[in-house]
């Protein structure tokens, strides 16, 4: 079968292999005063992990994006109930970090990774909490994904209208309360249909937007 990709599709992925990334700067408009330190990360402690970015049309033009909602059962995990791209670590058996995005997001949420093509990569972006190194790959589905969530690991599958992110009203500060009497305040973040999309999630997905911003179609 011939899949005919929407305009909108080979934009964006000509605008990633040939043009530079926004990068950092896109990514400090979403981040806490904390996060805007320059922290270069240490070789001997950085750990790989890649996030799968994945668009999809549910009608001509009504772009979507699949997140997760992190489950919380494991104490050790510092991203628990956060909304989040689907990905994970990097396995020793991965033969590359793209396949570890698409393996973790299969893993999360089902999808079927024959519908799938890959368009690019973002810029990667260093967590220093738990100190990974995680790498944005862009994805289109060619047709609306049947997702079904892994129990383990992921509380919720969510999909959010690209639209939602795109208005201006979307972005704003808030309170973030990380539990154990440690709260954040004026947290640059995403309010998007009752969800609240902060942190890496947030800078990483400022840096998507600017990205569409140079897109035709």
């Amino acid at each position: 079968m011939i899949i005919t990709r929407p305009a909108f599709i080979d934009s964006i992925q000509q605008t990633l292999l040939r043009d530079s990334l926004p990068g950092q700067n896109a990514h400090f408009k979403m981040a806490h005063a904390v996060r805007r330190a320059d922290v270069t990360p240490d070789p001997k402690d950085v750990k790989n992990a890649a996030v799968l970015i994945t668009l999809f049309e549910k009608s001509p033009g009504d772009w979507h994006i699949v997140f997760i909602r992190r489950g919380s059962g494991h104490e050790r995990d510092k991203h628990g109930g956060q909304v989040a791209f689907p990905g994970g670590k990097a396995e020793p058996g991965d033969r590359d970090l793209m396949y570890t995005a698409l393996r973790e997001a299969e893993e999360e949420t089902a999808i079927d990774l024959t519908t799938l093509d890959v368009l690019g990569e973002l810029t990667p972006m260093y967590i220093t909490v738990s100190k990974f190194l995680v790498h944005p790959f862009v994805a289109y589905a060619y047709k609306a994904p049947e997702l079904v969530r892994q129990e383990s690991e992921v509380e919720e599958i969510l999909e959010l209208a690209l639209a939602d992110f795109r208005n201006k009203s979307a972005a704003m500060e808030t309170r973030i309360d990380l539990g154990s009497g440690i709260v954040l305040n004026h947290v640059p973040a995403f309010h998007v249909q009752g969800n609240i999309i902060w942190g890496a999630t947030a800078m990483i997905m400022s840096e998507l937007l600017e990205v569409l911003d140079r897109v035709k179609g």
